[in-house]
């Protein structure tokens, strides 16, 4: 008996990883291509599952400019980088939680607290019915949904399923009276000043305040991380001096009194150019019971811990606006100096550590003229206090400018204490077209250290860009660009 010849379609359908690579494209962007589903069993069983695995993670955000708050919201958001209108929205998650039955672990929101109001309270509630369900069962992470309800009964009892929540808001606070260790758990500056002033109004003197602050804290909890974010564009109440925008004193007996109960190990700092919690509660400063700090502060006057350390600080700059523009750079220079010269010197006194890592932004105040200067510059800040025992490792993106644009004599050598090494690093970013209409752009970054003692300073450069430049380097052997290109020389 003759066996009919297996057609080329066939071997394709039987090739399961084949079939998987193919349907990729279409899942990602899947409401677009829910037609690919009708061709057959087998590839629509594949592409439910492709579907599934997309969405463990999920990552809903609102865009905008960033230094505007928009008076008119856009009429969209974007759901794991792809832009989804508002009136779709609640059917993407109605078929993501029945059609594909896909099993949530980790919500990252971002910025819907500046949606039109009556869609935002609608998000949440899909967010909390479609993606998370009733019981939670499978979430393990919500990042930023209490930016919305400033702390709901449901939020605060998918706060006790996490392992990584927040930023916790002062009602969800409240109610953790159980014991967990959380992986991460997230506060913000605004955090610090409700409890200090609820603190203050609950007592009628220092010593009442001070244990209403110890009955407060609840303390059968516990995070291996704390995750604290700062926000950079915070504003005095109506009627006070000095209004500009600007990183605000918080209350520090708050923040020591929640890394000892809390038996914190290690600290990360988010800088953010604007929260919700833009509005600065000032009546804690009327009283002398607790000291106000900044990371921006002279450090020369900030007390160190004396009894706190932890295994290490990460900071990250992604969001940050003022922070990352002014760190790195001579004040003098800047047409606005905020401070952010004594940032890691606070951070040390603050959060004792010997070991800080920085990442700093890759879309804002990149360098992109002057880089070995910039790169000089960092060094001059970060060892303008002479502390020993730190180990400090930054990523620094740079945009490399047209070498035809830049004459020989504007190329400067970068500080002879920095030591090349031999060690090539890579990662990927995403990144928005500011018209918005190409979506996010995912590009590849190469990496080269440059040491002095403990610092590693990692300049980040576009692959694409270095690959143009290439072969005008010969005209500028000074440029530090020549290192990203160190291993083909000696081959």
């Amino acid at each position: 008996m003759c066996v009919p010849p297996v057609s080329p379609v066939s071997k394709v359908f039987s090739n399961q990883h084949l079939l998987e690579n193919i349907l990729s494209y279409f899942s990602n962007d899947f409401m677009q291509n829910l037609d690919v589903r009708l061709v057959n069993k087998s590839i629509n069983n594949t592409f439910l599952r492709l579907i599934r695995q997309n969405h463990r993670r999920m990552k809903i955000e609102y865009i905008c400019e960033q230094k505007k708050i928009e008076e008119v919201p856009k009429d969209y958001i974007y759901i794991n980088y792809r832009k989804i209108n508002n009136q779709n929205v609640q059917g993407y998650f109605i078929f993501l939680s029945t059609a594909v039955g896909v099993k949530v672990e980790k919500i990252i929101t971002k910025r819907l607290w500046m949606l039109e109001k009556k869609f935002m309270q609608r998000l949440h509630n899909f967010i909390h019915s479609q993606l998370i369900g009733t019981n939670g069962t499978h979430i393990q992470s919500v990042i930023g949904l209490e930016e919305i309800c400033d702390g709901c009964l449901q939020c605060s009892k998918i706060a006790k399923k996490c392992r990584d929540y927040g930023p916790v808001r002062f009602d969800t606070l409240k109610t953790m009276n159980y014991s967990k260790n959380y992986e991460k758990l997230h506060v913000s500056d605004k955090l610090f000043e409700v409890i200090a002033e609820y603190c203050i109004s609950n007592s009628n003197s220092k010593k009442e305040c001070f244990e209403k602050l110890n009955n407060t804290i609840p303390s059968r909890i516990s995070c291996n991380t704390l995750v604290i974010w700062i926000n950079e564009s915070r504003f005095l109440p109506n009627g006070t001096a000095n209004l500009k925008y600007d990183h605000r004193h918080m209350p520090r007996e708050v923040i020591d009194t929640i890394l000892r109960k809390w038996s914190v190990k290690s600290i990360q700092l988010n800088m953010i150019y604007f929260t919700s919690e833009g509005l600065c509660s000032v009546d804690w400063l009327q009283y002398d019971y607790f000291t106000p700090v900044r990371l921006n502060d002279p450090y020369s006057g900030t007390e160190k811990s004396s009894d706190l350390k932890f295994t290490r600080v990460d900071v990250r700059m992604s969001d940050s606006i003022y922070c990352v523009r002014g760190f790195g750079n001579h004040q003098s220079e800047l047409q606005e100096p905020r401070g952010y010269n004594n940032f890691i010197p606070n951070i040390r006194r603050l959060f004792p550590t010997d070991n800080i890592s920085i990442d700093l932004s890759h879309w804002y105040c990149i360098a992109r003229k002057d880089i070995e200067k910039r790169i000089s510059t960092i060094l001059e800040v970060v060892t303008m206090e002479k502390e020993q025992k730190l180990r400090l490792n930054i990523k620094f993106f740079v945009e490399l400018p047209k070498m035809e644009e830049k004459r020989k004599e504007e190329i400067l050598k970068i500080a002879p204490q920095y030591i090349p090494r031999e060690i090539t690093l890579h990662c990927f970013k995403k990144s928005l077209e500011l018209n918005e209409k190409k979506g996010f752009n995912e590009e590849k970054w190469i990496g080269k250290r440059f040491q002095v003692e403990d610092f590693n300073l990692d300049v980040y450069v576009k692959e694409n860009k270095l690959e143009e430049v290439k072969n005008l380097l010969h005209e500028y052997p000074n440029s530090f660009v020549n290192h990203f290109f160190s291993d083909e020389k000696r081959n």
